[in-house]
Formats: C-alpha cells, structure tokens, sequence
C-alpha cells in the first residue's frame, strides 16, 4: 500500500460478514501519511549505502551491528621486528577498549534517531481481557452492571480489566462478613478483545525538535569516537617515547658504566704500579655501582612503558611480547626542527578539534531541546479507533458481538502551575551553560596549541645545544682522560668530565623525546593526530560523519 492510500485499513472477517476500519484523518494539521517517515528497515538500508561510499579508512572505525569485540586480536597483527610507531597507533584504534565502548555509543545514539522518528507513526497493539465475578452486591446486580458503560477505545489490557470495585467486594465478605453473603451470588463471566489505534497527529513541533536533537547528539557521538581517538593516539605516543628514552638511558648508562670499569682496571694497575692510592680504585667502584643502579632505573622507565602501550594496544593480560623490539632513536628531519606558525595551527585547531565538534552539536541538540520544550505550550491532537468484540459467558464470539469506535482527541493544556515555563527556563539554562563550555574549550584549544608550539621551540633549542654541549664535553673528558692516565690532571676533573658528558648525553636524549612528544601534543592539540607525527604536513583529515538525508536518520 503506497502512502498516499491511507495510513490503516484494517480487514476482518467474520463468518459471511466483512468489516473494515479506515483511519485517514486529520492530514491537513501534519501533511498524513505522505510525510518522509520510512520504516526502519528502510532507513538502516539507506544507512548501509551511505556508509559504503564513505574511505575504507573511516568504515573502519565504524561497529558493525552485533559485531563481537575481541582485545585479544591484537596480538596476531603484531609485525615481526622492530615496531613502528604507526603500527602501533593503528593497533591501538583497533583494539584499544575505550574505542570500542565509544563505537557502542555511537551506535546508540544512531539507535535513538530510529526511536525518535518512531513517535510519528501510529501504535497499534491488541488486547484481550476475561472477567469472572463471583458475587455482587444485592443493590448492584449482574443486569446493572452489564448495562454500566464500557471504554470504547481500550489503550491497554489494564484499563480494560478486572474492576478494581467488583474484586474488593467479592474478597471482602469471605475475610470480613463472618456471615453468609447476602448479595447476588449468581456468578457470571464477561470477555472483550479488541485491536486499537492511536496516533498524535499533531503535538506542538515536539516530536521535531526531538528527532533533531538526537541528529545533532548522533553527530556529538561521531565527534567523541573521534576524540577518543585522539586522546588514544596522544597516549600511544607518549608509551611510546617513554619506552624509547629508556633505552636512550640504558645505552648512556651502560657506557657510563663501561667508561668506569675501563678506569677502574686502569686504576687498579696505577696503584700497583704506585701511582694511585686505594680511595682513587674505590672511586671508580663507586661510579661503576651507580653507572650499574642506572641501568637498572632505566630498564624500569622502558619496561613501564611497555606495560602501558601493551594496555593500550589491547593486548592479552597487558603484557608485551618478549620478542617485541622497539626502533633507535632517527635523526631529526628539518621539518621537525622547523618552528611553526601558531595562527595556521590554532586555525586548524578550532576547525578540526573532534571534542569541540561533539561541544557544538550538543549545543544544537540543546537549542531543539528548548523548542520542544516551548511546544508544550501548544495544543495537541490524536485520534484513535478500535475494533473488537465483547460477550458475556464464553468467548465464542458473534458477528452481534462486535463492537468498533473511533476518537479525535483536541487537547490543551491552559494551566499547569508553572510546570512548563519551568522547563523552559531549564532547558534555556542548559543551552546556555553549554554555550558557555563552548566558549571555554575555544580558548583551552587555543591554549593547548600555544603551549605545544612553546615546547616544541624549547626542545628545538635544547637539541641544538646538548647537541654542542655533547661535543665539547666529549673532547673535554678524553683531554682529561689523557692527563690522568699521564699523571698531570686529577682524579676530581676526571669526575666531573665523566659527570658534565654523561648529563649532556642525558639531557640531549631527553631533549629529543620531548620535541618528538611536542609535535605528537601539536597534532593532538589541533586535531590532524591522524597524521605522522614525525612530519611537518598540518592539512586537514579528518573525515565527517555521514549526513542525515543520507543515511536516512
């Protein structure tokens, strides 16, 4: 049946009889049955489609309906080798279980468009009650109650069974009388079954402004699946960085460790030889023990890195495999070592920001939500109809048995005690505290970009430095080292050699990190984290959500 037909015809027959209830009223008030109101089936169809033309890339990042979620996957995926940083940020997006409850949410808020857009189809449902009255009062017998009025329109199998008054009375006598009932005791049974309609042609524009704020709160959804991307990505890194400057200070304090034992033999033979005392041997064996208790802390950094990126990567019990091989430090591209403009960054920030997008959509939700509440003002209207039959003694129904009714319903509401202007002012209130937050992520965006661009010119600075700083303090301790073995320095300047070129190694590795975590807050904090941190390409890539019109929500 097309739309135009009508919105219900019902068919039933009985016997040689045949009955048809036809609802097609009140369209001039909603435009009827020829309004854009698809069946599900229909609207999850037209979702499919639309998703199919979206990039690979982001149909990844989508749930299928019912589709298992498995952490443990990740394991298998893992490539031989040293692993890269972007595999490991694919690996975490993929299994990481924040994305997935954020993908479970994304789906129930698709969900609730379906249920939104339910509200403006018709209910119609089918009830069936059976009566038995044992006793009847002797001034209200069996005639007088079958010539009471029945509800025309049973909207539920409650309101239109046992009568609350009949039950009361028939259990009354037995726990209370102490005597012989004194009424009518001519037990008599009553049975209705009905199919009922109803339909709200018109509610004041509530049910419009409900289906667009759960547009827009789909669209906040999409946007915080995206956020919690970012935020995985941005944690990925920093393990990830933490795991490599680890093993920059295993590598220094192991050769801290080697440069002291190397002095330590050299000693041992200066003191044989007369040329050293035993404080200058012990020295060395306390520098060694120290070089030792470094090595030790730094394997602690790496492998608590590990445990982090494991957790984040989902994999089995939050462990890393033990073959899993972490890649040296690269040198430093020019493009990372090139200061970026911070008006081109905040620009993008404001513009690609996924938690600023989800911010904003539910600032619109919140407007339609004060429109729905301003609809409550307005009148309502709903008709409804039944078609049914009713007996008394058995349910062996007739066709003079039936019975059928239809109802228009003009309902408004003058006064409520200020129950409306009240939710008004809450739903006002709400829209702006939201706006309101809005303003205040714009500027903690904008914060986060300068204070990243800050960073990363601080490491760009320290890396030129420490690198220098390594070189001369280099040079300084084999000059020493020389004059030591020579006789002509002493053991405290070869000390504090040792110690100026061990801290500007230190320093220099640490410098490299954090302009590595810099670019990787930079991405984050302008929302291309998509991108390889390790570049300096800042184009937008963030992919949108599919539209309502074509996906049918």
């Amino acid at each position: 049946m097309s739309n135009g037909q009508g919105c219900l015809v019902s068919a039933f027959t009985l016997g040689k009889g045949v009955v048809v209830l036809s609802v097609g009223v009140m369209t001039a008030w909603s435009g009827g049955c020829r309004a854009k109101l698809d069946s599900i089936d229909v609207i999850l169809r037209r979702h499919e489609k639309a998703v199919a033309k979206l990039p690979v890339e982001t149909r990844d990042r989508l749930m299928p309906y019912g589709a298992p979620v498995a952490t443990d996957e990740s394991d298998e995926i893992l490539p031989p080798g040293p692993l890269p940083l972007d595999t490991a940020r694919a690996v975490a997006i993929r299994a990481n279980p924040d994305i997935h409850a954020a993908q479970a949410r994304l789906e129930a808020a698709r969900a609730a468009i379906a249920e939104a857009r339910s509200r403006f189809f018709p209910s119609i449902f089918f009830t069936h009650s059976s009566t038995r009255t044992f006793h009847t009062p002797a001034s209200r017998n069996r005639l007088a109650t079958l010539l009471q009025p029945q509800p025309t329109v049973p909207t539920d199998i409650e309101s239109s069974s046992l009568a609350a008054t009949t039950l009361l009375n028939a259990l009354r006598l037995p726990l209370f009388g102490g005597n012989e009932p004194k009424g009518d005791t001519n037990s008599f049974s009553e049975h209705s079954s009905a199919f009922a309609l109803s339909w709200t042609v018109f509610d004041g524009f509530v049910r419009e402004a409900n289906l667009l704020a759960t547009k827009q709160l789909h669209q906040a959804s999409w946007a915080l699946l995206q956020d919690v991307e970012r935020l995985v990505v941005q944690a990925v890194d920093t393990a990830y960085y933490q795991v490599q400057l680890g093993q920059e200070r295993i590598r220094i304090a192991k050769a801290d460790e080697k440069f002291s034992r190397d002095q330590l033999d050299e000693t041992e033979k200066l003191r044989k030889a007369g040329r050293a005392t035993i404080a200058d041997v012990n020295n060395f064996r306390v520098r060694t023990l120290a070089a030792q208790a470094n090595v030790t802390a730094s394997e602690g950094l790496r492998d608590t890195g590990l445990v982090v990126l494991a957790e984040l990567m989902g994999l089995t019990d939050a462990r890393a495999p033990r073959n899993l091989e972490m890649p040296p430090l690269e040198d430093e591209t020019d493009d990372q070592m090139t200061t970026p403009d911070p008006d081109p960054w905040i620009e993008r920030a404001l513009a690609n920001r996924p938690d600023l997008h989800s911010l904003e959509h539910q600032l619109e939700a919140d407007k339609e939500s004060v429109r729905a509440a301003r609809g409550l003002f307005m009148p309502t209207v709903a008709v409804s109809g039944s078609w049914g039959f009713d007996r008394s003694s058995n349910v062996h129904y007739e066709k003079d048995d039936q019975s059928s009714a239809m109802v228009m319903e003009f309902r408004w509401e003058l006064f409520t005690g200020g129950a409306r202007r009240a939710m008004v002012r809450k739903a006002e209130s709400r829209r702006a505290e939201t706006a309101a937050n809005v303003n205040r992520l714009r500027l903690a965006i904008q914060s986060d970009v300068r204070q990243s661009l800050i960073r990363l010119r601080d490491a760009q600075t320290q890396i030129r430095l420490q690198r220098e700083n390594v070189t001369v303090a280099e040079e300084n301790r084999r000059i020493i080292q020389v004059g030591y073995a020579a006789g002509t320095d002493t053991l405290v300047r070869l000390n504090e050699a040792q110690r100026d070129f061990f801290t500007a190694d230190a320093d220099l590795a640490l410098s490299r990190i954090q302009l590595r975590q810099a670019w990787s807050d930079l991405h984050a904090a302008s929302g291309t984290y998509r991108q390889t941190v390790d570049n300096g390409d800042t184009a937008a890539v963030e992919d949108e959500p599919p539209v309502a019109e074509e996906t049918g929500e």
